[in-house]
């Protein structure tokens, strides 16, 4: 079958070469026809983005959004010398105010200057703003801070608890304004009944974060020092970034797979005929992603790299046979046609591989890694076409001088070292075997020093104004990140009950004594804090009475009273019946593998003290960062599993042996293992990046496995002598897979320019995992074939003729 397979390639290699023209011609149209579809590319770098439309938690969220808006607040934090000052309050007021007049799709905005203050005027109840009567006099702002400072819904929210920050709160629209009509709806699509709203788009939350930061540049100074944190603050500077990052890693692999290829091959053509099918081969999958709709994630914003670099390796084996032949003096439609016959099927094979250690990421809970399981593995399948098809027409149209013909014997200095090295390893082979296994025994024991992590402030280097800004509010402020307990008792009114909303205050009470490691529950916002503010204020603003009426019609009169009163904050606690609350919890924006243990206690509160007496769902964006974690395990788990039983067995097939195909999966898992060892003794999480390595490692791997046990097959069945089969092996096909391992290697090592630590370490990783792979191929693979078979050889000389016979 095999034989009958590299005969069929031989054929196609005939045809393309005669009718390179239409081939030609037919490539570049597709590929002009789908690159229509290029501008239609988004970004999408929002927490709930992570997760799939149908998935419990995002659903839970957006039902949340819709009944409360948005829970994504920006916090402009500003640090004066002192916040109680004249001069100082003045300019807050002019930024607060050119704020809500310059920047785009507020909801709200909320700063000491415009926030709530209830009061009771003998039997009147006042709902105003804390600086209705602007200060002129020092007693007036000593009065002002008297009451600022008093008041418990400021402390932490509007002011830190020391006195020293005072924040302007922005609440964003949650509806996208996109698709609405003339009239405004909000969101909301005209093009049918029952049109469901979508959300705020990346492009708008640019958009706002964009006027903003406008604004924030012409106040900020030395004594009026501005740092802008919150969810929708870090969206849209991991969106720039990913802008940023993806052209830069675009160019950088370009140059580099120029510069490999000229050191490969020393001529034009083997630098420009892989280059224009890689590229083409790139701008097809891209144009299947913008026609699909499919936005760039954090994950596969790495996809134009990373094909790039997988994606040429296929034309390096076909060209390095092709030319191997040329050398002997074969035409260029007979070179090209022993290639296809000779690395087509380990081409193809090789492809399949890649894709099905990649397409196990489509079962993955997170979004971002299943569109990567997708299109990272239709860009590969993509690039084999265009290897197997455009490559070949590329050689016979492009115009190449004659080879110097080479003596059989004559090897280049990088196939003798490698020659070399599988000889030693072949004839030391006990010794090669145990000094790889002693060193997956220590890989494993760094394995199980492995953490979680789910960090995105820490993606950012120390000094980026977004990590500044977020650890100054988690120190200071309580955090930016919030969750909601969203509380349904069943029934309308049923939160005007003293009972309940007593349950709710010993909530936020016990929640104030949560911590857990370093996450803790910063500040608690409910209809409690009204209902308190209000009885005091009709108490004679007693601070005495800042507590929850006994009486259930008393709450009802009060709540009723504040509703009159103009005021519609209570929309921000209740729905219009009563019944239904939400309890919101800030907490700082740490790494979110600690969340899930600060929520089970919430939880076990919260079951507690409600006893019963309502239900409740736990959301907000600080759950849906929590939940990632859990996500990450189970797709790792999953992802590794399903690419291992897709490999094994086209390694297996490709081979022909189970035995030695089981063997060869050896130098497959090794690096992987190798590379999860070192994190774990260097201290390096598992995150949402980390978590790829395995996969794609898995799939890369194995290609030069491919390519060497279909070289070796072929060697040792004709001579039945394994270290002479190593030898010819690693002459005929070491120096593509060297090659390729470092195009691919290289293709990682350049995310060390990213603007995005966590992509540092993934690119390292990665190109240490493909090196390693490189090593257990040249190394460990023959090593173990030598000890499999159990024969015993002359040894060849290492300047043996390794050519390939037809």
């Amino acid at each position: 079958m095999r034989d009958r397979i590299e005969r069929a390639f031989q054929r196609w290699g005939h045809w393309a070469y005669r009718r390179a023209w239409l081939v030609v011609a037919c490539a570049v149209l597709l590929v002009a026809g789908l690159a229509t579809q290029l501008p239609g590319l988004s970004f999408d770098t929002s927490t709930e983005g992570f997760f799939h439309e149908d998935n419990p938690v995002r659903v839970a969220y957006d039902e949340f959004r819709e009944r409360f808006g948005s829970d994504q607040r920006i916090l402009v934090v500003i640090h004066p010398p002192k916040i109680f000052d004249l001069a100082f309050l003045e300019k807050l007021r002019r930024f607060h105010e050119e704020i809500e007049a310059r920047v785009p799709m507020l909801v709200e905005v909320t700063s000491l200057v415009n926030a709530r203050e209830t009061r009771g005027e003998g039997d009147q109840l006042i709902v105003g703003e804390l600086m209705e009567e602007w200060p002129e006099t020092p007693e007036q702002l000593a009065d002002l801070e008297r009451r600022a400072r008093g008041n418990p819904l400021y402390i932490d929210n509007l002011i830190s608890s020391d006195g020293s920050l005072t924040t302007i709160l922005i609440e964003t629209q949650a509806y996208s304004s996109v698709g609405a009509d003339s009239a405004g709806l909000g969101g909301f699509d005209d093009a049918g009944a029952g049109a469901q709203p979508s959300f705020l788009t990346g492009e708008e939350t640019a958009e706002i974060v964009a006027a903003l930061y406008e604004v924030i540049a012409r106040y900020q100074a030395p004594d009026f020092e501005i740092h802008a944190a919150g969810t929708p603050i870090m969206t849209d500077q991991l969106q720039l970034g990913m802008r940023a990052d993806m052209l830069r890693f675009t160019l950088l692999a370009i140059g580099l797979i120029i510069g490999l290829l000229a050191l490969l091959f020393r001529r034009v053509a083997g630098v420009v005929l892989p280059l224009v099918t890689v590229l083409l081969s790139l701008i097809g999958t891209m144009s299947v992603m913008a026609a699909t709709r499919t936005p760039i994630t954090i994950a596969t914003q790495i996809l134009p790299s990373f094909l790039l670099a997988v994606g040429v390796g296929g034309s390096v084996h076909i060209l390095a046979i092709f030319y191997q032949a040329r050398r002997r003096g074969e035409s260029k439609q007979e070179a090209l046609a022993f290639a296809l016959g000779h690395s087509g099927l380990a081409v193809v094979m090789t492809s399949l591989t890649t894709a099905g250690g990649l397409v196990s990421f489509m079962a993955a809970e997170l979004r971002p890694i299943s569109h990567f399981g997708v299109f990272a593995p239709v860009g590969v399948l993509v690039a084999l076409v265009f290897t197997l098809a455009l490559l070949p027409a590329l050689i016979a149209v492009f115009p190449m001088r004659e080879e110097q013909q080479r003596r059989a014997t004559e090897l280049a200095a990088t196939q003798r070292l490698l020659v070399r090295t599988g000889d030693l390893a072949s004839r030391h082979a006990g010794l090669t075997t145990g000094v790889w296994a002693v060193g997956l025994v220590l890989a494993l024991v760094g394995a199980f020093r492995l953490e979680l992590s789910h960090s995105p402030s820490e993606w950012f280097p120390k000094n980026h104004p977004v990590r500044v800004a977020s650890d100054l509010v988690n120190q200071r402020m309580g955090g930016s990140l919030f969750i909601e307990f969203v509380v349904d008792t069943g029934r309308p009114n049923g939160l005007h009950d003293p009972d309940l909303l007593r349950r709710f205050d010993a909530i936020a009470a016990e929640a104030a004594g949560v911590r857990v490691g370093e996450m803790y529950v910063g500040k608690t916002l409910s209809l409690v804090d009204v209902v308190k503010e209000i009885h005091q204020a009709l108490n004679e603003n007693r601070p005495e009475y800042h507590a929850i009426p006994d009486d259930r019609r008393l709450v009802s009169q009060e709540l009723l009273l504040f509703e009159n009163s103009g005021s519609d904050d209570l929309e921000d606690f209740v729905d219009p019946q009563f019944a239904l609350g939400r309890i919101t919890m800030k907490l700082p924006f740490l790494d979110a593998a600690g969340f899930s243990d600060v929520f089970d206690e919430l939880r076990r509160i919260v079951d507690r003290i409600l006893d019963g007496r309502a239900e409740y769902v736990l959301t907000g964006m600080g759950v849906l960062a929590g939940e990632t974690i859990h996500a990450v395990m189970h797709s790792i788990l999953r992802s590794y599993l399903i690419a291992f039983l897709v490999i094994a067995p086209l390694l297996m097939l490709l081979i022909g042996q189970v035995g030695i195909g089981l063997l060869a999966m050896i130098p497959n898992l090794a690096p992987i293992l190798m590379t999860l060892g070192l994190m774990g003794w260097l201290g390096f999480p598992l995150d949402t990046f980390t978590m790829l390595i395995g996969s794609i490692a898995i799939g890369l791997a194995v290609d030069d496995t491919i390519h060497f046990m279909h070289n070796f097959r072929r060697f040792y069945a004709s001579s039945g002598d394994v270290r002479g089969a190593i030898r010819e092996t690693l002459s005929s096909t070491g120096q593509a897979m060297l090659f390729t391992s470092l195009v691919l290697s290289g293709g990682f090592f350049i995310y060390f320019f990213a603007s995005m630590e966590v992509l540092h370490r993934f690119g390292l990783l990665t190109a240490f995992t493909i090196i390693m792979a490189f090593l257990a191929d040249v190394i460990l693979a023959p090593a173990l074939l030598t000890l499999a078979t159990g024969r015993r050889v002359a040894d060849a000389p290492a300047s043996a003729s390794m050519e390939t016979t037809r």
